[in-house]
């Protein structure tokens, strides 16, 4: 991909946040308690290779090179909403869809405002630009499978960056489990993930 110098102005306040925003993403998706500590180790690792990227993007010799290494990685976040305002109507379409997927009964769902991300990197310069909208969804599932096949599905949908907070599953009757039949109502609470912009945030 060739730049000309003249492309590197407009990019110097987003290209400000692309090394924590691609690093970032990889760590924020994993969200097993088990694996917590290795969690914080990449987290430390992430902040020292950002401070590196950092001092590198001052120098004007290596303008080029920053931009044609990580701006594919940055326009790729941007598409999947991660990156700038929120994409809430994605998310909504990536909850009917995955349930339509997963062979489900239909999914209900409530989505708070807007407000700081509160989780691993809370201590981290980047949190400061880091939100999260919470999202309850409740569906009904015939089994535990399907269940997993909705999670899997809404993955795979890639409508934007999420953690997934808690889940619940808890049976809607007493009698033993039948086919093609509600016989579980699961409840999750999500989080979507948006990093915003040194410009939006003096807005």
């Amino acid at each position: 991909m060739k730049v000309e110098r003249k492309d590197l102005l407009p990019l110097r306040l987003p290209l400000a946040t692309f090394a924590a925003a691609v690093l970032a993403a990889v760590i924020l998706i994993d969200y097993s308690s088990d694996k917590y500590a290795l969690q914080q180790e990449r987290v430390a690792a992430a902040n020292a290779q950002v401070a590196e990227a950092s001092q590198r993007y001052h120098d004007s010799d290596l303008e080029k090179e920053v931009i044609s290494r990580y701006l594919p990685q940055y326009r790729e976040l941007q598409q999947r909403g991660f990156i700038g305002s929120e994409n809430r109507i994605n998310w909504i379409d990536a909850l009917r869809i995955a349930d339509q997927q997963a062979g489900g009964f239909g999914v209900q769902y409530q989505l708070s405002a807007q407000g700081p991300y509160k989780g691993l990197l809370s201590g981290d310069p980047i949190a400061t630009r880091l939100r999260r909208s919470t999202m309850d969804i409740r569906f009904g599932v015939v089994h535990e499978g399907q269940f997993l096949a909705f999670l899997d599905a809404l993955e795979s949908e890639g409508a934007g960056m999420y953690t997934l907070r808690a889940c619940s599953l808890e049976p809607v009757h007493k009698e033993q489990p039948r086919p093609r039949t509600q016989n579980l109502r699961a409840r999750c609470e999500i989080d979507w993930l948006t990093l915003i912009l040194a410009q939006e945030e003096q807005s």
